[in-house]
């Protein structure tokens, strides 16, 4: 069976939440696909090596046997970009790629291989998505975020590059599809797509539940000390309310799943976010306390017996809000129920039996 290269349009296009979904799907099937990450831009330390961090997320969702180095060989760091220019001799990293993964295939049937960004990025160093899916001889589907025209002005330069590489694209699948424009969007793009010479896989509607972090994550990504409330980390994140205001008016802004960012000096915004947070059962939402200031001495034993979890940064109001409000939060190996979501919405909106057919016939 010939591998499925999952690449996109723009990063933060859904490559992880397709492949993941894909990778439920197949094993649901009967068939235990391998997972590629061959080229990783944002890698963390793992089992001793520099690996992606959608290879550690795949690894650890799927217990998967291979050695993460095999599924992720190559991590961009800094300095690799300015090194590969002056030294510009791609093929060891071209033979590496090719030998790792035909070390996952001794193990799997077949292997997902998800790309990093839209087609052309890692051109600088020799290693585009279209050469690293033309060194696989994989078939590739290219996931777009929803809309028309932009994505399929994205999609006509993905496919340019791929088909110079002479590499076969099965077609597009549109993500994150807004519901009031989903029959609009699907139409168009199916009758878009054609005329360019590819075909619409699937249309994935947008749901908010997956955008959605926990405090716990906000604690992760930032390196935030948890006061109190460890137990409560896991509490979804609907809203953020910055107490820049008197303690009175920030009532009406919060609401279930509420992080309140306010400075640790602040006791009177304090007792009203642990008032209007610990009405709800179970406790939902959290504190973030800026400045540096750790909240008053009596009110400590306030906010732990709350069981609100409270966080402390070393910043100011503005630079912690500015942080949450750019950064994006991916899936964690502990998101189970987004997990589970993906793998529903991949199952019932994308054609998985037309692009499993075209990788066991070659058909395209």
């Amino acid at each position: 069976m010939k591998p499925i290269y999952i690449s996109a349009t723009l990063k933060d296009s859904g490559k992880t939440s397709v492949s993941l979904g894909l990778m439920q799907l197949l094993r649901e099937r009967g068939l235990d696909p391998g997972y590629y990450k061959p080229v990783g831009q944002h890698y963390v330390r793992y089992h001793d090596k520099n690996i992606d961090e959608d290879s550690v997320l795949v690894h650890q969702v799927f217990q998967m046997p291979d050695e993460p180095y095999y599924m992720s060989p190559i991590a961009i760091e800094k300095g690799f970009t300015r090194k590969f220019i002056f030294n510009p001799d791609v093929t060891p990293l071209e033979k590496e790629i090719v030998a790792c993964y035909n070390h996952l295939l001794k193990t799997h049937p077949m292997v997902i291989t998800e790309g990093t960004g839209h087609a052309g990025v890692g051109s600088c160093f020799g290693l585009s998505n279209a050469r690293v899916a033309q060194l696989l001889g994989a078939k590739v589907v290219i996931v777009t975020a929803g809309g028309i025209g932009r994505p399929l002005d994205e999609v006509a330069l993905s496919l340019s590059l791929f088909r110079d590489h002479k590499v076969d694209v099965l077609g597009v699948i549109f993500n994150k599809v807004l519901a009031d424009k989903y029959d609009m969007v699907r139409e168009t793009a199916e009758a878009g797509l054609r005329l360019m010479g590819t075909r619409l896989l699937g249309a994935i509607p947008y749901d908010a539940s997956l955008e959605y972090f926990t405090v716990g994550q906000v604690a992760e990504e930032f390196n935030f000390t948890v006061l109190c409330g460890s137990d409560n980390l896991s509490n979804r994140i609907e809203h953020t309310v910055i107490a820049a205001m008197e303690p009175q008016n920030m009532l009406a802004h919060i609401r279930d799943n509420t992080l309140i960012i306010t400075p640790g000096d602040r006791v009177d915004s304090i007792l009203v976010s642990i008032l209007m947070l610990a009405e709800n059962r179970p406790h939902s939402g959290g504190i973030l306390l800026t400045g540096g200031f750790d909240p008053h001495p009596k009110i400590i034993p306030l906010l732990k017996s709350s069981n609100i979890p409270v966080l402390l940064s070393p910043d100011d109001t503005f630079k912690v809000s500015s942080k949450l409000s750019d950064v994006g939060f991916k899936i964690r190996s502990y998101d189970t129920e987004k997990i589970k979501r993906l793998h529903t919405l991949v199952k019932d909106y994308v054609d998985n039996d037309w692009i499993l057919e075209s990788l066991k016939s070659g058909k395209s």
